[in-house]
């Protein structure tokens, strides 16, 4: 719409936009009448895939390959180190190889559990202090604590 204004004669006066140059209309793009070549797309795709599928048959072959390599050397390396510690045990010399049992494994323990009216008697073989009775109560409330419970006092023993 266009703005009035007022001049200093009282006359109303509209104002008028500039024109602008006329800009011809874009050519519409003409519709495809035609449909794309399925099959002739299609072809590509179907040859791609036999590819990426025999690709993956190779890099799986390839990895278990490699990987029975490394489970024979890992044998190989066994062996050979389990004759050299053996020597060095003879020899009465420290082995400089790492592996077997670390420093802080926590010894082998065997139990005796034994049955008895008032609950289960459990104690560690070979330590007679660390025989235990563990109430009935306690077992049918929960084995697994009670489980627990004597292993901390066991540890605590031990330590």
């Amino acid at each position: 719409m266009a703005k009035k204004a007022k001049k200093g004669n009282g006359k109303p006066k509209v104002a008028v936009k500039p024109e602008q140059p006329k800009q011809e209309p874009k050519p519409k793009a003409k519709p495809k009448s035609e449909a794309p070549d399925l099959d002739a797309l299609r072809k590509p795709v179907l040859d791609a895939n036999a590819g990426l599928t025999k690709a993956e048959a190779e890099a799986k072959a390839l990895a278990d390959r490699a990987l029975s390599l490394v489970v024979q050397a890992k044998g190989e390396y066994r062996e050979a180190l389990g004759l050299y510690r053996e020597a060095c045990r003879k020899a009465g010399v420290d082995c400089e190889f790492p592996g077997g049992r670390s420093t802080n494994v926590s010894p082998k323990v065997s139990f005796i559990v034994e049955k008895v009216d008032k609950g289960i008697r459990v104690m560690v073989k070979g330590k007679p202090e660390s025989e235990e009775l563990i109430p009935l109560a306690a077992l049918k409330a929960s084995i697994g604590k009670a489980a627990y419970a004597y292993y901390a006092v066991f540890a605590v023993m031990l330590s």
